[in-house]
């Protein structure tokens, strides 16, 4: 009986030993394929690519000429540390130059740079005109306009774009307490909700087909949680605080806008969720108020994003503030709109067109 007992125990862990032997064949198979086409993990956080700096409106900024990959995704930051290409601070005869302001959204979160709003809108104004993007992930409207002051205006732009997004109203951001933050999260897998080696989760998350499992996964679960907790943008929006950091933000524009002659257009990126039950068309109209008071252009993109299903805009399932590439677009073609119909005479100026 020990001899046949012993005979399956080996039988047994042989068989393991074969389908463990199998998987790890499989997932090394799988993590060169994924590789091979472009993917990649994410092997530090994003604030690895931050440096410190004394500003005290904004103490961080991206590495200059630097690069970050997440999944397939590819971050490549210019001389000045945004994302995009390099831009001469002398302006060309003839050229009729836009720089855009924005979040995480202008940045392009999760977004081929080619699919990115400031890119499309180079390329469909051609090249008679330059676009400048500013985006920096996480940072508010005060925060943004400080970037125009800082880096914008020695472009002398004819146009400025804010991308107005609904979370813009919230906290400075500051690299000092993304650090902390970002420390507490790296001690633990969070959609396992266990607590790990920093050191290990750095190794799982720089595999292709870990990172790759996990998108999807998510997004899955995203589907099957439905949507986000409105609670946040609820209180968000219920303080004054809020609103003057918003509206002291586009006083400040509008001063800059007089004195260096530019004009000014405000796109208002609605929330990806349910739009057949949108909770936040009230912060939609405060908005336009503030930009149509101060004689900006509005463009408000919710009309547009509701000809959609939210889900086809998103980047993943659980995101429900950045658009994926179609979303740009909307957000793009809202702005070739009415760019053509200025150049025509024809745009209503200042305006909220909806």
């Amino acid at each position: 009986m020990n001899k046949e007992k012993r005979k399956r125990d080996k039988t047994l862990i042989f068989g393991i030993l074969v389908v463990l032997g199998v998987l790890l064949v499989t997932a090394a198979f799988l993590e060169v394929g994924l590789r091979l086409f472009g993917f990649r993990g994410a092997p530090e956080s994003i604030i690895t690519n931050m440096k410190l700096v004394d500003d005290p409106i904004l103490d961080w900024r991206y590495v200059p000429n630097s690069r970050f990959q997440e999944g397939n995704v590819v971050y490549q930051y210019n001389e000045s540390g945004f994302r995009g290409e390099n831009h001469k601070i002398e302006k060309a005869g003839g050229i009729v130059r836009i720089v855009v302001l924005g979040d995480s959204v202008t940045e392009g979160y999760g977004v081929h740079w080619q699919d990115v709003f400031a890119t499309m809108v180079q390329t469909g104004l051609g090249n008679g005109y330059e676009v400048i993007n500013l985006g920096m992930g996480g940072i508010n409207t005060p925060q943004e306009i400080h970037l125009l002051e800082e880096f914008g205006l020695r472009f002398s732009p004819d146009y400025v774009i804010v991308n107005f997004v609904l979370n813009d109203s919230d906290f400075f951001s500051s690299l000092t307490a993304a650090r902390r933050h970002d420390d507490e999260v790296q001690k633990k897998i969070g959609l396992l909700g266990i607590q790990v080696s920093p050191k290990l989760k750095r190794l799982l998350k720089s595999s292709a087909l870990v990172y790759f499992v996990k998108v999807r996964l998510e997004d899955v679960i995203g589907r099957i949680s439905g949507e986000t907790n409105h609670d946040y943008y609820m209180e968000l929006w219920a303080n004054e605080a809020s609103k003057k950091k918003v509206s002291a933000a586009f006083d400040r524009l509008e001063t800059l806008s007089r004195q260096h002659g530019f004009k000014v257009a405000v796109l208002i990126w609605p929330l990806l969720v349910d739009y057949g039950d949108y909770k936040f068309r009230f912060v939609h109209e405060w908005v336009s108020e503030q930009v149509k008071a101060r004689g900006f252009v509005g463009l408000d993109l919710l009309a547009s994003f509701a000809n959609d299903s939210y889900r086809a805009l998103q980047v993943t399932s659980e995101d429900h503030v950045h658009p994926n590439a179609a979303g740009h677009k909307l957000g793009a073609m809202k702005f070739l709109e009415w760019m053509s119909q200025a150049a025509t005479g024809q745009a209503r100026s200042p305006s909220v067109a909806r």
